[in-house]
């Protein structure tokens, strides 16, 4: 198993940061990787890092990945100060924002939050290939990347609508 952590200062840049370490943690791990989980991975990290940098606290969060080729998977950790736990939103069409947990737990295998002593760590796990070459077998389930983008818009619109069917509005995080 390797494991590695890093800080990061809380700011708009820190997304873009960690999607770069990262990379370079993925690569210098010699894990198996194509264009599929090398996406998952970068938007499941930057989302991460977006929400602790948006509604989080503190100057500094952390990072933790680790790899375990045992079982082919990745684990994303991001730590910050504040003890509010992320909460699934239900954005309307127009809004800028709201979707990024909604991401996060469509492209990883299990995903969650818990409090600590010092604040939060939310957390998604990640398939790695099984082998370096060949497309990533969820995503050859799930069709090419328009057909992934539209199971992620059927999945917010279902976390959208009551029991009666009317859209439901969902605060917060």
């Amino acid at each position: 198993m390797s494991s590695q952590s890093f800080f990061l200062v809380r700011a708009p840049t820190s997304a873009a940061i960690s999607r770069r370490r990262l990379v370079e943690l993925v690569s210098s791990w010699r894990l198996p990787e194509d264009e599929d989980s090398r996406m998952a991975m970068t938007t499941v990290v930057s989302e991460l890092v977006t929400n602790a940098v948006s509604h989080g606290a503190g100057d500094m969060l952390s990072v933790t990945v680790r790899a375990d080729l045992g079982k082919s998977r990745l684990l994303l950790e991001v730590h910050d100060s504040s003890p509010v736990l992320p909460r699934l939103r239900c954005p309307s069409p127009e809004s800028e924002s709201g979707r990024g947990m909604v991401l996060v737990e469509h492209l990883s295998i299990a995903c969650g939050a818990e409090n600590t002593v010092r604040g939060k760590r939310v957390r998604a796990e990640l398939a790695l290939p099984r082998q370096p070459a060949g497309r990533w077998q969820v995503f050859d389930r799930l069709g090419p990347p328009h057909a992934i983008v539209q199971r992620l818009l059927n999945a917010i619109r279902l976390l959208c609508r009551t029991k009666s069917g009317e859209p439901t509005a969902v605060s917060g995080r």
